[in-house]
């Protein structure tokens, strides 16, 4: 779950203005997708990628499509890979785009647009979000089932799990470490929580967990990502986006 308007897309320039407040600045927008859910960047290759999830969000039904877009916001190919589910986040790790796909891992290739493999992650129920790391292994997080799942050399397997973070959403590799929104504890039907979600640290080699002190509690948690030295996530329920650096965590916007 990374964005909230069904049928927009918009890229959006944060800048401050003489009295420093945050302003938001609409640079383009594209509509006519499908239930879109995250978009990503490929920097090699100039282009944006949209996963679509066309249909209920944990529906089976062979919808699912990526679309791509160029960086100026004009549309290349609306179902540019086709064949999934509803997918949702998306990473690059070379020549491939992998993307989370209910309980399947996708691997796209990203000079075709072709679907050339699935793989089962097996006992997951949601996985949400994709990051890949220097070494090549692809991590997915399984937002509803909780854990992470670890793909490398050809495996996909269920390699952590913690109580402080049953339901981890968003996931980012940066500087030899996972970053990992939370959703938070004690999930309802409507996706609302008991207590509310914090950003962690997971260092994959020791599979130690750390607790961001800086972004604690804040929000149902859903992309994670980096701009600069800050830490940028999202509060998907309530539309918040937040920006965590040595100065604590402030909201930027309500999207």
């Amino acid at each position: 779950m990374k964005t909230r308007t069904a049928f927009l897309v918009s890229t959006l320039l944060l800048s401050l203005s003489s009295t420093a407040a945050l302003a938001q600045t609409t640079l383009w927008s594209l509509e006519g997708f499908d239930q879109p859910e995250s978009v990503l960047t490929d920097e090699a290759r100039k282009v944006l990628y949209v996963s679509n999830i066309n249909g209920e969000p944990l529906e089976l039904n062979g919808k699912g499509y990526i679309s791509r877009v160029s960086e100026d916001g004009d549309m290349l190919d609306k179902q540019w890979a086709t064949g999934m589910d509803a997918p949702k986040g998306m990473a690059i790790g070379g020549n491939k785009l992998y993307v989370a796909d209910m309980s399947m891992l996708r691997i796209i290739d990203t000079a075709t647009g072709k679907l050339v493999e699935s793989v089962e992650a097996k006992g997951s129920k949601l996985l949400n979000d994709v990051t890949v790391a220097n070494d090549g292994a692809v991590y997915i997080t399984d937002m509803l089932a909780g854990g992470i799942y670890r793909y490398a050399d050809g495996v996909l397997t269920r390699w952590f799990e913690h109580a402080d973070i049953p339901h981890p959403n968003g996931i980012h590799f940066d500087n030899g470490e996972l970053l990992i929104g939370s959703w938070g504890k004690g999930i309802q039907d409507d996706f609302t929580t008991d207590e509310l979600g914090s950003l962690f640290r997971l260092n994959p080699t020791t599979r130690m967990l750390t607790l961001d002190e800086r972004a604690k509690h804040i929000g149902n948690l859903d992309g994670v990502g980096l701009s600069g030295d800050r830490i940028i996530t999202n509060d998907w329920l309530n539309g918040n986006v937040f920006a965590t650096d040595t100065n604590g965590t402030k909201k930027l916007f309500n999207a």
